[in-house]
């Protein structure tokens, strides 16, 4: 990632984090985990994490893909491009994927320890 992708890409999480969180009303904490951004700044992957069951951070998921317009609107007061990215949002599983992990290795830990 060049140096001018990268901090396009820390700004757009910036911004972006600040819309949601001031232009949604969501029950649920949803979090920009990281914004991955093409060389030539043409499209933007933004991973999201969602404390929620998997209907509801699909639900999120899709308002955030409804509003794609407005979001990329709301973008421009925060930076300064000629062309804002296109913007893909994905649901980032690393949290739940970690903790189902660590309860299988403390399930083996446990096993380990009664024998």
């Amino acid at each position: 990632m060049s140096r001018r992708s990268e901090k396009v890409g820390n700004t757009l999480k910036k911004a972006l984090s600040e819309i949601i969180r001031l232009n949604f009303d969501f029950d649920v904490l949803v979090s920009v985990v990281e914004v991955d951004i093409s060389p030539d700044l043409s499209q933007a992957k933004i991973y999201l994490s969602v404390m929620a069951d998997k209907e509801l951070k699909n639900l999120v998921r899709d308002d955030l893909e409804s509003n794609k317009s407005s979001i990329k609107n709301s973008i421009s007061d925060f930076i300064k491009l000629r062309k804002i990215p296109e913007l893909i949002f994905i649901l980032d599983e690393t949290i739940e994927k970690a903790e189902r992990i660590q309860k299988l290795i403390d399930k083996v830990n446990i096993s380990s320890a009664k024998e």
